[in-house]
């Protein structure tokens, strides 16, 4: 969390500034309510009007200073919360494919959103309050030594009992808050796939399922805060303890050296006010400390992110060669998918992959795009080991679609630049290449139209055209489709297939269970998984 408060130290400093120019203000008025009261003592109206004016002025200042100073809080907090957020997605960007879908896209949502609450409201508010009360301790101490140094030592010594007390309680603190926090993505996690599955629950009369599943991941979560606030409840005790006391012996004190006429009779007044501002910051030092210290397992979280630098660098060659296998093998676990499978691919060629479910037909797509790559054996591109291959090297050339492309939300040409500038021409191409025209001659808006959440109004092979205009526009020329056109009709499936295999500029390795004839015809070789 310090990291991000050094990173922006010119913001902080000014946020410093403005607490400094608040607690200095509020000491001032203590200060001047001792004063008034020692003119009330004496009976001097004028001398009582005149401090009365100054607290008055100085509440007035106070208050602009107190309304700047929560608007800079809530812009700098903001600027560090946008910091950890891309910190975290630029970690997310440098990982594996297969340590990414180690933890479930709820999750990273819940890291994005509710972790960055918790810092927001458990780490950044309480530094500031802290940082507040710290200050307004330190100018508080200051205004005490004035009236007395014996005032001076014994908040000394009362602030140490009031800041040991609460620590007991530390450790227990760290434990509860990060395990509220994993409860929260648990919690976010289940609900998000409850509601996702809305369409199969509707389909079969289960939709009640949705209620359990979110009552009993809500009675988890519950169970995690209301221990949490135990522990909070314990620290908050032994705080309000030693405030209590605190502030009591120094009014006790003051007393004292009243009666002994060593201060005046209206110093009570500040000294109380003063030892107020004093012990109520050290009651909530050790509760801030320790909520500022519990987020600190949400960043060691977020650092635990594997990043997977590419350590080979290899870039492929402008004459491009095929894609051979050579005793290849895959697991997952102690489960053999792969099995010393050698085979060769030529560039321009098209070739069917075909066996039955659980042959490892997607696993070898998802070698060849380079999202698996701890297989054994060889799997080599332009003669380059795939796994030595850079990344976006290698899917700059090739493009995958799955049976279930994603779409954003958006607009059909926004799915298909993803941000990136590209000519009408490009798109009048791909669009007869994706079999897109008669979709997009039949939308209000036609290429601008938009999709909805996740392209949710249009059908499965509408979404699988606009995933393959995607990879087509993008010059890429080695096509694999995992079950790409099943969802398509008849027609529409033939008329793509077509297109990609009378296509001699495209490389087309196809997962089919369905092989038509006509396509059958027209391939260079048919790979078969057992």
């Amino acid at each position: 969390m310090f990291h991000y408060i050094y990173k922006y130290w010119k913001d902080n400093l000014v946020v410093i500034f403005i607490l400094f120019l608040t607690g200095f203000i509020q000491t001032i008025v203590s200060v001047q309510v001792a004063h008034a009261l020692d003119a009330l003592i004496v009976f001097d109206f004028r001398a009582f009007l005149e401090t009365v004016g100054i607290v008055i002025a100085l509440f007035s200042i106070q208050l602009i200073f107190v309304r700047i100073q929560v608007i800079k809080i809530s812009q700098v907090k903001q600027k560090m919360s946008t910091a950890i957020r891309v910190d975290i997605t630029q970690r997310i960007e440098k990982t594996s494919y297969k340590e990414f879908h180690k933890h479930q896209v709820g999750t990273y949502a819940s890291w994005l959103s509710n972790d960055l609450s918790t810092i927001e409201t458990v780490g950044f508010d309480q530094f500031y309050a802290l940082l507040s009360g710290a200050i307004a301790t330190l100018t508080s101490t200051v205004a005490l030594f004035f009236f007395h140094w014996s005032l001076v030592l014994w908040t000394l010594i009362a602030g140490m009992i009031t800041i040991f007390l609460p620590k007991i309680f530390e450790k227990q603190m760290a434990k509860a808050s990060l395990n509220t926090t994993k409860e929260n993505e648990r919690f976010l996690s289940r609900v998000s796939e409850a509601l996702a599955g809305f369409d199969t629950l509707f389909s079969y009369s289960l939709l009640e399922n949705i209620t359990k599943d979110t009552q009993a991941a809500s009675l988890n979560l519950a169970a995690a805060k209301n221990e949490q606030a135990v522990v909070v409840s314990n620290v908050t005790v032994a705080g309000i303890f030693g405030n209590v006391f605190g502030q009591i012996s120094i009014l006790t004190l003051t007393g004292f050296l009243a009666f002994q006429k060593i201060v005046p009779i209206g110093s009570f007044a500040a000294t109380s006010n003063l030892g107020i501002t004093i012990f109520n910051t050290l009651g909530n030092v050790s509760t801030q400390l320790a909520q500022i210290r519990s987020v600190q397992p949400i960043f060691k979280k977020f650092a635990a992110i594997k990043e997977s630098p590419e350590i080979n660098q290899e870039i492929l060659p402008s004459k491009m060669e095929g894609i051979e296998l050579n005793h290849l093998n895959y697991a997952y676990g102690e489960k053999q998918v792969l099995n010393d499978i050698s085979y060769r691919f030529e560039l321009g060629n098209k070739y069917a992959i075909v066996g039955p479910s659980g042959s490892g037909k997607s696993t070898l797509l998802n070698i060849l795009v380079g999202k698996l790559i701890d297989y054994s054996g060889s799997a080599r591109f332009a003669t380059h080991e795939l796994k030595e291959i850079k990344g976006k090297e290698l899917r700059k050339n090739i493009l995958y679609i799955d049976q279930t492309p994603y779409l954003f939300s958006g607009t059909i040409r926004e799915n298909i630049t993803l941000g990136e500038t590209f000519s009408n021409s490009a798109f009048n191409q791909v669009i007869k290449e994706a079999a897109l025209e008669d979709i997009i001659e039949k939308l209000p808006d036609g290429l601008d139209t938009d999709i909805g959440e996740a392209g949710r109004l249009l059908s499965g092979g509408q979404r699988q055209r606009i995933a393959l205009a995607r990879g087509l526009i993008r010059g890429k020329r080695i096509i694999l489709i995992d079950e790409g056109t099943s969802s398509l009709d008849e027609s529409s499936a033939l008329r793509i297939e077509e297109n990609l295999i009378n296509n001699p500029d495209l490389t087309v390795l196809m997962i089919t269970h369905q092989l038509r004839d006509e396509i059958g015809e027209h391939l260079d070789g048919v790979l078969t998984l057992s």
